[in-house]
């Protein structure tokens, strides 16, 4: 086979680049909102009422003036009314921070005086976003809540119309900082570790089903999985919000997740979240698993999620749970979230540890997450998951436009029934690129992928599993829909794509074309198949001169056992390269259910652009 690991490189810097003019039209427009925050830091607010001055440093007997600022946030936080301004003077590093937190009043800004206490460096990778980091200053404005007799131990408690900027947080008892049903509040610019020291559970993973192979059977988590509290946590139940949280560097927790939004119960959510560097976190004995960025919606509630240049890297500790990004929708809420331009590198911890995470638990919700321009690397678990474990008709959809995933790092192997046989008793965390899991009742899960690469997948790159436990919901999943156009799938162990039917499914959707699934380094390149437990309704699987329309030209070879492999279902795989202008090799694409046929006629007589329009031989 001919090296291509140069081509493929050179593949995903173009990926990567294709964003590269918005990041740099958002980050000077960021330059710009920054400029003008620390020129108001100076200015009296919007409302025109006082602006107060607290030092760690500063004697007793103050009266909150610059020249004679409290020495306490409790003294702050009683003097100070709605709309004023707080400003927490720099102090040396070697000074004690302001302990106790503070309680925002409404229309009030919390802001760190002196120059950013945080600043941007060059991205982990080429055409990544800006890295932010602490700008290493002798003296900051630094603040904390060590216990949990004041706010429950966050160190500042969001109002409604309130921002925090500036400042550095570090050690709280549970949270830095916290909103609950707070209305249009921004957290900019700090410098946030050491956060969760009590191990309090916070954001907790919604309850589901987790399938294995054997159909029908999976284990019920009833009680869902606790987090730790987060660093930055926004709740909101009974109102409508916007938020904004962006270039804050949060780092080296001892216990807790790094940026949640949770709507429950009927709230209404927009939140931005931009810019972040979130590494170092570490899950502690007290709570399951750890997220880096976090959303959730419960109840009837509704989150619109807006994630733009954010950096997860080196999270986790041995053994942990650690979900960099971690997507929740359960019962009957609505999530919608966008993410763009993020970087993920170096997970840390065990094998369920995630560049990214989307489960459906419990109930019967609708949500989409869009993932664009955007670098995956180097994760010892499933880099991306979407399992859509909800009971009562719940809707997934995944969307990957211009992604770059490279090396899992762990083989958590396949089941005994598949080709070669393995030992594997479940389809999650085993190393996949993509690990997708049709599980709930009258369920649907759909995978969009656009000029997108997959590389060094060191199980499967795309497996799609669909077992229906008892106990999640009455009636089968419904529909499983995979259009994969002008991606990079490629060199995977064992399939670069597997579509594994256990339990009956009524739809099952499959269009491919453009696209590069060649080369298996122990297994099949492709395969679909129906186990003898299994049945589908209606089944259109199109790798091209199908039914729905695909145009073929994809590259199928280098399985080392199979190419193309079905059992019990029909495959049209017309117009496509298979290594060699003769078409597929003898025994190389296999139907192994009588009466079912793949169609390989028309094949390419050379290597399309899936393949870097390279003649390459076997």
């Amino acid at each position: 086979m001919i090296e291509r690991k140069t081509g493929l490189e050179c593949r995903a810097r173009r990926i990567l680049a294709a964003g590269s003019t918005v990041l740099l039209t958002a980050m000077a427009a960021l330059v710009s909102i920054g400029a003008t925050t620390a020129a108001r830091a100076d200015d009296n607010n919007a409302y025109g009422h006082n602006k107060w001055y607290v030092s760690a440093t500063a004697g007793a007997g103050g009266n909150g003036g610059v020249s004679a600022p409290f020495n306490t946030l409790a003294q702050v936080q009683q003097a100070s009314g709605p709309g004023d301004t707080i400003i927490i003077l720099p102090s040396p590093v070697s000074a004690p921070p302001l302990d106790g937190g503070i309680a925002l009043k409404a229309g009030q800004r919390l802001i760190g005086g002196g120059p950013p206490v945080v600043k941007f460096g060059a991205p982990l990778v080429t055409g990544g976003p800006p890295v932010v980091g602490a700008s290493g200053l002798p003296s900051v404005p630094r603040i904390t809540n060590t216990t949990a007799a004041a706010n429950s131990g966050d160190a500042v408690r969001l109002a409604d119309d309130t921002d925090v900027e500036n400042l550095v947080i570090t050690g709280p008892y549970r949270g830095a900082i916290y909103g609950q049903d707070a209305v249009g509040v921004s957290v900019h610019g700090n410098d946030i570790s050491g956060f969760d020291t009590s191990g309090t559970a916070g954001f907790v993973v919604q309850p589901f089903y987790l399938e294995s192979y054997a159909p029908g059977v999976a284990n019920d988590v009833a009680a869902g999985i606790p987090a730790g509290w987060a660093a930055i946590l926004i709740d909101t139940g009974n109102v409508s919000t916007a938020v904004s949280i962006s270039n804050n560097y949060v780092h080296d927790g001892v216990c807790g997740d790094g940026i949640d939004i949770r709507g429950l119960n009927t709230g209404d959510i927009s939140a931005q979240v931009n810019y972040n560097f979130i590494t170092k976190l570490v899950q502690c004995s007290k709570v399951r698993t750890i997220e880096g960025i976090g959303t959730q919606v419960t109840g009837s509630s509704r989150l619109r999620a807006t994630l733009f240049g954010n950096t997860e890297a080196n999270t986790g500790s041995p053994g942990a749970n650690m979900d960099s990004l971690f997507v929740n929708p359960a019962e009957a809420g609505t999530l919608i979230e966008t993410i763009d331009h993020n970087v993920y590198m170096t997970g840390i911890g065990g094998a369920s540890t995630n560049g990214f995470e989307y489960i459906v638990s419990n109930g019967g919700g609708t949500s989409q997450v869009t993932i664009s321009n955007s670098f995956f690397q180097n994760n010892p678990g499933d880099m991306l998951e979407e399992f859509n474990r909800g009971e009562s008709g719940s809707t997934a959809t995944l969307i990957l436009d211009h992604v770059v995933v490279e090396q899992t790092t762990i083989s958590g192997g396949i089941p005994g029934y598949a080709t070669p046989p393995g030992s594997a008793t479940v389809p999650d965390n085993t190393g996949e690129c993509l690990g997708i899991g049709s599980v709930g009742a009258n369920d649907t899960t759909i995978l969009q992928m656009i000029d997108s690469l997959f590389t060094g997948c060191d199980n499967n790159g795309i497996e799609v599993t669909n077992n229906h436990p008892s106990g999640d919901g009455v009636g089968n999943p419904h529909t499983i829909v995979l259009d994969i156009n002008n991606s990079t799938i490629n060199g995977s162990r064992f399939y670069n794509l597997w579509v594994n039917d256990v339990t009956p499914l009524t739809n099952l959707k499959v269009r491919v074309q453009d696209s590069d699934l060649s080369v298996s380094t122990s297994g099949v390149a492709v395969a679909f198949d129906q186990q003898s437990t299994g049945a589908t309704t209606s089944a259109v699987i199109d790798l091209g001169g199908g039914a729905l329309g695909s145009d073929g030209r994809n590259c199928i070879f280098g399985g080392a056992i199979y190419d193309l492999e079905a059992t019990q279902y029909n495959v049209a795989a017309e117009n496509n390269w298979w290594g060699s202008a003769k078409g597929p090799l003898v025994g190389k694409v296999v139907e192994t259910g009588p009466g079912y046929k793949i169609d390989t006629s028309s094949p390419l007589r050379r290597a399309p652009d899936a393949c870097n329009g390279e003649e390459r031989s076997q």
